[in-house]
């Protein structure tokens, strides 16, 4: 599962380098994380063994998930925080967009 940080990792670079906005990464880690949850809960709910079986080994079950596999003590506690503070930047970029939209 190490291919999972790494593609993550590169990621991330990616669209900070390509997007040169913070906001952008922001949504895409809120992207993933979704993704992530999606595609859990559809295999749960399909009840097909082997791909539920494939989606438990391959695909983390969140962004959380990913940082408690590779990391512990304090640093997994300040990564979680980390990831705390851009979820609610996340929400707040939603909110906003949502607002503007209204008026």
């Amino acid at each position: 599962m190490d291919i999972v940080l790494i593609l993550l990792v590169v990621a991330i670079i990616v669209v900070g380098i390509f997007f040169k906005d913070f906001k952008s990464v922001v949504y895409f880690l809120g992207i993933i994380e979704i993704f992530f949850r999606i595609i859990h809960k559809v295999a749960s709910l399909l009840g097909i063994s082997d791909f539920s079986y494939f989606v438990d080994k391959y695909i983390p079950g969140s962004l959380e998930g990913i940082i408690d596999t590779y990391s512990s003590g304090i640093l997994n506690t300040v990564f979680v925080w980390i990831l705390v503070l851009l979820f609610v930047y996340f929400e707040w970029y939603l909110i906003r967009y949502w607002v503007k939209k209204k008026k």
